[in-house]
Order: C-alpha cells, then sequence, then structure tokens
C-alpha cells in the first residue's frame, strides 16, 4: 500500500488577512511557523519515505517543519509546478477588495470559478492540466510506504475533484481547507481513494477553527 498526505501549508500573514495569495511568495507568520511545527509532530513517528514541497516559501517551509519532526532524516525535494494557481491581478487583494475593483466579480468566482477570467492569471483549464500531471509525475516512482506533498488549497482541490470525479466548481462550494490540514490519498491500483480530508485535530484540539478563505 502506498500512502499519500497532502498537506496544506502552513498560515501567512496574507492568510490571516483574507488576502489572495497565488504565486505571491509569502513566508509563514508566527502562527504559520507553530502550525509546521505541529505537522512535524504529526507525522513525528510515521515511517515517510519522502516529502514533496511547492517551490513557494510558504510551503518549503512548511516542509522543513515536517522534516525537522522527522529528525531530518528526509529532505524535502522542490517541484515547481506544485505551485498554487497563478491569481494575476487578483494576488495580494482581499474578496472585497475585488469585488469593488472587479464589479462583484470575486461572489461570482466562489460560485462558479470556471465562469470567470481573471486579469493575468493562469487559466483554469491549464491549471488543473499542470496540477494532473505533476501529481503523476512525482508519484509514479513510489513504491509500497507513506509520502508527503506539502502545497496549497487550490492544488490539492483540484486534485480531490479529479479523483472523486466531481465538478470542480460544486466542489470548490463545499470545499474547506485550512492551513496546516492533511488529506490522505491511498495510491493503490489505476485510482486513488481519498482516506480523509483536512484532517486538523494536531492543530485545532481546544481551539477555534479558523474562518478565512484559503488561497
Amino acid at each position: 500500500m502506498t500512502r499519500c498526505y497532502l498537506v496544506r501549508h502552513g498560515q501567512t500573514q496574507w492568510n490571516g488577512e483574507n488576502r489572495l495569495q497565488g504565486h505571491a511568495d509569502q513566508p509563514l507568520s508566527p502562527l504559520g511557523r507553530e502550525q509546521a511545527k505541529k505537522l512535524g509532530e504529526f507525522f513525528a513517528h510515521r515511517p515517510v519515505k519522502g516529502i514533496v514541497t511547492s517551490r513557494l516559501l510558504r510551503s518549503q517551509q512548511t516542509a522543513k517543519g515536517i522534516a525537522e519532526g522527522n529528525g531530518h532524516r528526509l529532505t524535502p525535494l522542490v517541484e515547481t509546478d506544485l505551485a498554487e494557481m497563478n491569481l494575476g491581478a487578483w494576488e495580494g487583494l482581499t474578496p472585497d477588495d475585488i469585488n469593488a475593483k472587479f464589479s462583484g466579480v470575486y461572489d461570482q468566482w466562489r460560485v462558479a470559478p470556471s465562469s470567470v477570467i481573471i486579469p493575468g492569471a493562469e487559466g483554469l483549464a491549464a491549471f488543473r492540466d499542470r496540477v494532473r500531471r505533476v501529481f503523476e509525475r512525482v508519484t509514479a516512482p513510489w513504491h509500497e510506504g507513506e509520502y508527503i506533498i506539502v502545497s496549497h488549497g487550490g492544488v490539492i482541490a483540484a486534485l480531490l475533484a479529479d479523483v472523486l470525479g466531481a465538478d470542480y466548481d460544486a466542489l470548490l462550494r463545499r470545499l474547506r481547507l485550512d492551513n496546516g490540514g492533511v488529506t490522505a490519498f491511498e495510491l493503490e491500483g489505476t485510482s486513488p481513494h481519498v482516506l480523509w480530508i483536512n484532517a486538523t485535530a494536531h492543530l485545532y484540539a481546544g481551539a477555534d477553527m479558523p474562518t478565512h478563505g484559503w488561497y
């Protein structure tokens, strides 16, 4: 059996301010660094054989926290194509900013992202194709064991839509992926099986869950 853990990076200051990030290379906030540490503790005693991370700093710092918890036994490998969707002119803006500047289009995007073209952004179809290809490429050489991919909310959502055979727009309206949350796939045969989505008990035991957006 081969298991893949999809980890969303820890929180950044922009996450805390509900600003869309995309390719903007934001570091982890103090809370994000604590989340990375807790992820390291979560995976410390798992038989992890490899860690792959997006090139963006928030993911690399999260992967480093996981590796530290694993006793630096593994060095995270950087994969450029695991980066979040390039959100063009929306990067750095809040939903209210986008609605004000682009005539309410953020609300439309949250309902039906495939119906919106973001100025200067990566096309949604191209993004989903990129994510599909990189997942196939990264997992192809894996054998029996457990592996971690540290990436982004949009990337994990795109993979879930593919694996579940779900309509992307409908899934995105109903999906929550928190900073530091863990989603797990079992890779067996020709199709992955979803084991769980957005596990966060290791982060929020006894505390309130965040309510802001996840890009």
